[in-house]
């Protein structure tokens, strides 16, 4: 690697580490370049800011995506993986991270091209579940686009709704709404598909 890729690669992996630890709003190229060990100069040099912090952003959530992806390859541990992890404590800076970039991306062009992206490919790998599961009898799920933006739309309204406390909604029962929507949507066929054979109780 050359020392100009290696400077350019050190920049990058600093920008994600701080994104990380502080959020989108709160990152500053002084951060990433005290991480990073380079001076201001370099970093103008290499990236621009608002496309730095985008990428890095992306880069987050890609290799959550590749992660989830690659740890099973059945629709039915997929799904409940989706659904037992989605409000665990240490998923916290995930939902705080998308609903950052989210606001951010209304005025930030750089930021809602990464954002477009990545959430049509979690939409899409989401889908992929869904029709698998379908295909193989464990749920019914005739439209899995439409399932996939629902469920997403849902985890986010309820992660920001965790985020803010603007309820006294527990992580517990977030999980259970989550479930719920995705019986209706999909009435899996057994219990053991989703852990959860009956609608929840109170939903």
């Amino acid at each position: 690697m050359s020392e100009k890729e290696d400077s350019a690669t050190r920049i990058r992996q600093a920008a994600v580490q701080i994104l990380m630890e502080v959020g989108v709003r709160a990152a500053t190229t002084r951060m990433v370049t005290e991480r990073a060990g380079v001076g201001r100069g370099l970093l103008n040099h290499y990236f621009r800011w608002s496309e730095l912090r985008a990428d890095a952003w992306g880069e987050i959530f890609d290799q959550l995506l590749d992660q989830e992806a690659q740890a099973s390859q059945e629709p039915q541990a997929l799904m409940e993986s989706y659904l037992n992890s989605a409000f665990e404590q240490n998923n916290r800076i995930y939902w705080f991270l998308w609903l950052e970039a989210a606001d951010l991306a209304k005025t930030d062009a750089a930021l809602a091209v990464v954002m477009t992206r990545v959430q049509r490919r979690m939409l899409e790998q989401l889908a992929s579940y869904l029709r698998l599961g379908t295909e193989q009898g464990l749920w019914q799920a005739p439209d899995p686009e439409g399932t996939a933006l629902r469920l997403s739309a849902l985890y986010d309204g309820l992660a920001n709704m965790l985020l803010t406390q603007s309820t006294q909604l527990s992580p517990e029962q977030a999980e259970q709404h989550l479930r719920r929507l995705f019986f209706l949507e999909a009435r899996p066929v057994s219990a053991d598909s989703t852990g959860q054979a009956e609608p929840v109780r109170g939903c």
